[in-house]
């Protein structure tokens, strides 16, 4: 009997995330650049070669009954080209981009090392990768992916997440 009970609550849990991601992403248009400056940063930490000192991101938050949506845009177009999704489920997008010819022999990292900032950028091979990977989903904290996309030749990620 208890194993049920907790199989119903999980599943309640991940049924009201479903719905409310679902219901949030369709009503929301896709992001669009901000007109800000982009309000987190990263240090790279360099290997080798020609690497940027930083690396930003837009990112915001909106609050709503039973959790919250993140939308994240990396900063990616002062040193890279048009990115594009390689790979991608409800807990991981990534983006390739190929660096600018100032920073094509850029070998690297940044990384945010918080689960309240799930981003990483890599640079390599003459491109940045920029990856968002959420953590496993707990009965009290389900997440998932609702949007993945490219604004203005930058990444986008929008995740949702239930208290």
């Amino acid at each position: 009997m208890n194993k049920l009970f907790q199989f119903s609550t999980i599943f309640g849990i991940l049924s009201t995330v479903i719905v409310v991601t679902s219901a949030r992403s369709q009503n929301q248009p896709a992001p669009s650049l901000p007109r800000t400056p982009a309000n987190t940063i990263f240090n790279v930490r360099r290997q080798q070669g020609n690497c940027p000192r930083t690396v930003r991101l837009w990112t915001s938050f909106r609050y709503y009954e039973g959790g919250g949506e993140h939308t994240v845009i990396a900063d990616t177009g002062a040193i890279a080209g048009t990115a594009r999704l390689i790979s991608s489920n409800k807990k991981v997008a990534e983006y390739r981009a190929p660096l600018n010819r100032t920073y094509a022999s850029c070998v690297g990292q940044a990384n945010s090392n918080t689960d309240d900032f799930p981003y990483r950028f890599r640079f390599g091979s003459g491109n940045v990768t920029f990856r968002v990977q959420l953590p496993a989903d707990t009965p009290s904290n389900p997440s998932e992916i609702s949007y993945k996309g490219v604004v203005s030749t930058r990444p986008v990620v929008r995740w949702a997440i239930a208290d």
